[in-house]
């Protein structure tokens, strides 16, 4: 006997200036067996639910369709039923994902950490239904905040649902099928799009159009689809260096400001005074090479970190890393993170207080203690 799927609305927009999720509504499963696993589904929306009023080739200007909800994807894909029980968690998104700030990953994490993580949960895992345009964004945010081994999966589409051959069915039913594999389990978030799975840590968007656009250059997939279900390159293991932040009973509608700017030829550093003037606590520089920074960009940097201002830096290329000194300078470098990635670091740093000691400690140990602890590397480098 099914019993009914609600769809429960939360109000984001209405959080006061400083609201905590503290209300967890009961969770209503749609279910063909009461034996099977449940899953929680955390709808921010996307082009997974959206439609185009003007063809079934549209995949450039949807959007302006009737919406699709969740329970029309479940419908259009009842074989997820056969193997899960399904509930859904649904947040007001509008305007698409470009739109989003870090309130949104700080709700989900919270109704996650409820959901997943309680000693008395029988939940086996947890789906984020996301704009692609910030998938990553999210995504990486709750991986860096979610307190359990459950598989947390994240997945979307680059088609509308209304299109000749959407993707957002096969990725849906993949996702539902990672999220119940204990296989999955103790590997941090993951995304399922595309027959592949990737590591949210190390995943970005590569390609603006096509469905075969989340990867990770360097680190490769995690595992592939054969049949529709998961399977594994490697053991389950974690990335190396990820951290993880308690923010249960944080201000959920958001952290404090970061900017990310672009290096390149002629980079006016004048903007880094400027973002710390109009309220940034913290920089993302993603500079050129290996997260090089301008002379200009690192006496900016020096003088901001006099002022408690930490500036981190990234490579802008797609693959590889930037190296900090044997000594540490005025900037700190942010390992194989993306600038996206490396921004809701340092908010989430900022936002628990670390010192700046702290914050250079937790991005560069990983790459301190690989490269220049070893012999000899700890006699070339630390000559007096």
């Amino acid at each position: 006997m099914r019993s009914s799927l609600a769809s429960l609305a939360l109000g984001l927009g209405a959080l006061t200036s400083h609201a905590v999720a503290t209300d967890f509504p009961e969770l209503t499963f749609l279910s063909e067996d009461p034996s099977l696993p449940k899953v929680v589904i955390y709808n921010a929306r996307g082009t997974i639910v959206s439609s185009s009023e003007y063809s079934r080739l549209d995949n450039i200007n949807y959007g302006s369709g009737p919406p699709v909800t969740v329970e029309q994807i479940i419908g259009n894909v009842s074989e997820v039923l056969t193997m899960a029980q399904i509930a859904i968690l649904s947040f007001p998104v509008t305007g698409g994902s470009a739109g989003l700030n870090s309130s949104l990953f700080l709700n989900i994490t919270q109704y996650a950490n409820k959901h997943l993580c309680s000693p008395d949960s029988d939940i086996a895992g947890g789906i984020m239904f996301h704009g692609t345009n910030t998938l990553e964004e999210t995504a990486f945010g709750v991986d860096v905040t979610l307190n359990c081994s459950k598989p947390f999966v994240a997945t979307g589409a680059m088609r509308p649902d209304t299109y000749i051959s959407p993707d957002g069915r096969s990725n849906f039913f993949q996702a539902v099928a990672t999220a119940i594999s204990p296989a999955a389990r103790d590997r941090g978030a993951l995304i399922a799009f595309n027959d592949r799975i990737t590591s949210v840590y190390y995943a970005t968007k590569t390609n603006a159009n096509t469905p075969d656009t989340f990867k990770a250059i360097e680190q490769g997939n995690v595992g592939v689809f054969l049949g529709g279900q998961p399977y594994f390159y490697y053991g389950a293991s974690l990335p190396t260096g990820r951290p993880w932040f308690d923010v249960s009973g944080w201000d959920v509608t958001g952290l404090p400001s970061v900017v990310v700017l672009y290096g390149h030829q002629g980079f006016d550093a004048s903007l880094m005074y400027a973002a710390v003037a109009n309220g940034a606590k913290g920089i993302v520089h993603m500079g050129s090479g290996a997260a090089s920074l301008s002379p200009s960009a690192r006496e900016a940097a020096t003088e901001l970190q006099k002022l408690g201002i930490p500036v981190v830096t990234t490579a802008r290329s797609v693959t590889g890393t930037g190296m900090p000194a044997p000594k540490p300078g005025a900037a700190i470098y942010a390992s194989y993170l993306g600038g996206p990635q490396a921004r809701i670091i340092l908010q989430l740093a900022l936002g628990a207080g670390y010192s700046l000691d702290e914050i250079r400690d937790l991005f560069e140990s990983p790459l301190r203690d690989a490269i220049y602890a070893p012999t000899p590397n700890n006699q070339w480098f630390f000559k007096e």
